[in-house]
């Protein structure tokens, strides 16, 4: 399997299963992931819909540009997508403060994965 397929087929399937378990199970997902658990209908609504939802939406389109023969397409989206979650997290920590070390593993895994995804960009 080529560094494309695998960059591209490991991110999608994160993107699937985070989504699929958040859309599952959203309040024991956000209480492992934040400590803390949303509450009222809307709030649980909203994390099934973004964290779920769309979070396997992303992980069906990287897949699908694959597919179709766009596997740099696809992996340009796992960049925009991971360094954007990187700057938002990054901004989070500088306006709210110190978050759980979950928070900070998370943004390792979006530099490392963005880096990895360029990597495999620059080899095709």
């Amino acid at each position: 399997m080529s560094l494309q397929k695998f960059v591209i087929y490991l991110a999608a399937g994160f993107f699937l299963l985070y989504g699929v378990a958040f859309s599952i199970a959203p309040i024991a997902m956000s209480t492992l992931v934040t400590g803390s658990a949303p509450t009222g209908t809307s709030a649980i609504v909203d994390f099934r819909a973004t964290y779920g939802g769309m979070t396997i939406a992303v992980g069906l389109i990287l897949l699908y540009l694959s597919a179709i023969g766009q596997s740099r397409a696809s992996l340009v989206s796992i960049i925009i997508v991971l360094l954007g979650m990187a700057a938002s997290r990054t901004l989070g920590f500088i306006l709210d403060g110190r978050a759980n070390g979950l928070m900070y593993v998370y943004l390792i895994l979006e530099i490392g994965g963005s880096a990895l995804a360029w990597l495999a960009l620059k080899r095709s």
